[in-house]
């Protein structure tokens, strides 16, 4: 997908543990959408995706490379790594597939919320700051909401905080 837009356009990426959740048909992906444009439909409203590590780790460079497609420039994509030290050897490769499109292995648990941790807004606000103060890991700081699936209002009322800080 064509554009101008690039990830040092922004201060802190927001989006989700995933993309590719049934349990958002109807609640964010419209009932009809087939499954294979999911991903793009999700990067029109979000700019990058934490991968799971059991999704990156079987994923061949042809669908990395689809992937890569059907996304706009700009949008990053983020691995998640049990061991972010330890991935370190294997994040070389991945960088050089995902080229543009490469967010890097965030290095702190503080990136990632569960479905389980109290919603606070303001406790999210500092979380959001530090994040942004001291990015380990990857080009530009992401903050990931996980979860069965995860909660896409959360989701975008994280998003409007980080536009606004």
């Amino acid at each position: 997908m064509a554009g101008d837009v690039t990830a040092a356009t922004y201060r802190l990426i927001v989006g989700a543990r995933g993309w590719d959740h049934s349990a958002w048909n109807g609640a964010f992906y419209p009932e009809d959408l087939p499954e294979d444009w999911r991903l793009s439909y999700y990067s029109n409203e979000f700019r990058g995706v934490l991968l799971p590590e059991s999704v990156w780790q079987t994923a061949g460079p042809r669908e990395i490379a689809s992937w890569c497609d059907d996304v706009a420039d700009g949008f990053l994509f983020f691995l998640q790594a049990s061991d972010p030290l330890a991935a370190g050897p294997q994040a070389e490769t991945y960088r050089v597939l995902f080229g543009s499109h490469w967010g890097g292995v965030p290095a702190t648990a503080g990136s990632v919320m569960s479905a389980d941790e109290e919603w606070d807004l303001r406790g999210l606000r500092k979380r959001l700051e530090n994040l942004m103060a001291q990015p380990q890991g990857v080009a530009v700081p992401g903050f990931f909401i996980s979860g069965s699936p995860p909660d896409i209002d959360h989701l975008r009322e994280v998003k409007m905080l980080a536009d606004m800080l």
